[in-house]
């Protein structure tokens, strides 16, 4: 069974070094043909951007140069990211950019949630398990404290300081470079900043995805933090339908629960996965127990047949991946249907039109992954879109150049890491196939749009922060027989 562990964390390792290296790839091919094409300054600063990255690189990893993190440069980001969110907290009570789209939405839903008890979206029919609950669950309890506009902006002003405090409680005590790239990112970096400009659900998601991370990497085997573990899994789900966290886990137990040279103990490892999934379902409870008085039978998974079909049912292979909408003919033609018939019936189609077009959707699976490695500056260019500005181009390019700087050193440091450094512990094992899993369910089906990779893009440069500390065994004495660690020597790495 340790040997099985081994085999499972070597092959995460590998297959996020291929994930990485395709992503730097496809990000890099994008952007130089942007750039010499359509003579994108942006673009090639960029590319300029990657050189300069890559080089660093490779001083810290041949130990030209030092890279850690100190209490005191972790205050210091802490002290800047606080006093950022205020500054944007300012001016979204001034002039918050107008909200559209998916943003909007949400903030529909909970002000129908509060105002009219129900929930449902409407997009030519009646999605009633379309989007997740959670946030808009949150809009609805603060209308009903404050029936104001300005309720959604203090909220998400809220969710981005709960992850500001929350990201530096994970990552102050691990010191090393992973940690201060991880938290730098979180408290500085300008799409982190102006998420809170916008009511989207990642924000929140990554708010109780750092709160997991921080109760799995202080796990001691304690039944209160398996009652957290799996009101956090179940709170994850309440805000973006991701299941695979649960089934991973069980791998997660059985290396914590391992005993060097014995082998894993199974029965205490699955028996403390069985609690984490039992509270699970008793947290997660009302959303079944609601769908099933609204559909008559238990629904788990929310009607993804739209955005299959937006994503997959498409003549232009270079839109793969991309929201292309659904026709009002084909919204007409099921519009007659239950929400779970119509949603099978537009899933069905996008499947028969993939299993007629295997050329054509073969074509477009480097469109997905162009669109996945795309710039992590979704949240900048709608904040100058929508927040009625003029003459902000110039502001806008340069803080989106800025954002870039961060998008190479997320992907460049963990590739570089994880190629040098093959032994891992068990959260660093479950972040990377958290991102894994992920990402090819992602690109093989759904809209694969940048934002989309937010927040898993961090989780490898997350791992890297990990790698030292992430194992605590019960025999601690037995640590490098589990593979927990690397030598003091390597910390600053």
């Amino acid at each position: 069974m340790i040997g099985l562990l081994r085999t499972y964390k070597s092959i995460g390792r590998v297959a996020m070094i291929l994930l990485l290296i395709i992503l730097i790839i496809s990000a890099l091919v994008s952007r130089i043909y942007a750039g010499v094409i359509h003579l994108d300054a942006g673009y090639i600063a960029e590319i300029f951007f990657f050189g300069c990255i890559l080089i660093l690189a490779f001083k810290l990893f041949s130990g030209r140069i030092s890279l850690s993190g100190g209490d005191k440069i972790f205050k210091a980001l802490l002290i800047a990211g606080l006093s950022l969110r205020i500054l944007f907290a300012v001016h979204d009570m001034i002039n918050r950019p107008v909200q559209e789209s998916d943003y909007i939405k949400h903030e529909k839903l909970g002000a129908r949630m509060a105002f009219e008890g129900e929930f449902y979206d409407f997009a030519g029919v009646e999605l009633r398990n379309f989007r997740q609950p959670g946030l808009p669950f949150l809009f609805a309890a603060g209308l009903l404290v404050y029936n104001s506009q300005v309720t959604f902006a203090l909220i998400m002003i809220l969710i981005s300081l709960g992850v500001l405090i929350s990201g530096y409680y994970l990552f102050r005590g691990l010191k090393n470079s992973g940690a201060l790239i991880s938290f730098g990112y979180i408290a500085v970096s300008p799409n982190m900043l102006f998420m809170a400009s916008n009511s989207n659900t990642q924000l929140l998601f990554f708010l109780m995805i750092i709160l997991l991370f921080i109760v799995l990497k202080n796990y001691s085997g304690k039944f209160y933090q398996l009652v957290i573990i799996g009101a956090l899994l179940a709170g994850e789900m309440y805000v973006r339908f991701n299941f695979l966290l649960i089934f991973l886990l069980i791998p997660y137990m059985m290396e914590y629960y391992s005993v060097a040279g014995t082998g894993v103990k199974l029965k205490e490892a699955f028996a403390k996965s069985g609690i984490v999934i039992l509270i699970f379902i008793i947290f997660y409870s009302p959303w079944l127990i609601r769908n099933y008085n609204v559909y008559g039978k238990l629904r788990l998974m929310p009607s993804e047949g739209p955005r299959f079909y937006s994503s997959n049912v498409i003549k232009d292979y270079t839109k793969a991946g991309g929201y292309n909408g659904i026709p009002d003919s084909v919204i007409n033609k099921y519009k007659h249907l239950p929400e779970s018939e119509f949603d099978r019936a537009l899933r069905d189609d996008a499947i028969n039109f993939v299993i007629a077009n295997p050329v054509n959707y073969a074509k477009g699976i480097p469109f997905r992954i162009m669109k996945y490695s795309g710039r992590q500056d979704w949240t900048i260019g709608y904040f100058f879109d929508h927040a009625g500005y003029s003459n902000s181009r110039i502001l806008n390019e340069i803080i989106q150049g800025i954002e870039n700087i961060f998008f190479w050193i997320i992907l460049i440091y963990p590739l570089m890491f994880f190629i040098k450094r093959k032994r891992m512990g068990n959260l660093s094992a479950f972040i990377i196939w958290s991102y894994l899993i992920y990402s090819l369910l992602l690109l093989s089906v759904s809209e694969t749009r940048s934002r989309y990779n937010f927040p898993y893009i961090l989780f490898p440069v997350f791992a890297a922060s990990f790698v030292n500390s992430s194992f605590k065994n019960v025999n601690k004495d037995l640590l490098d027989e589990v593979e927990s660690g690397i030598s003091t020597k390597d910390e600053s790495i």
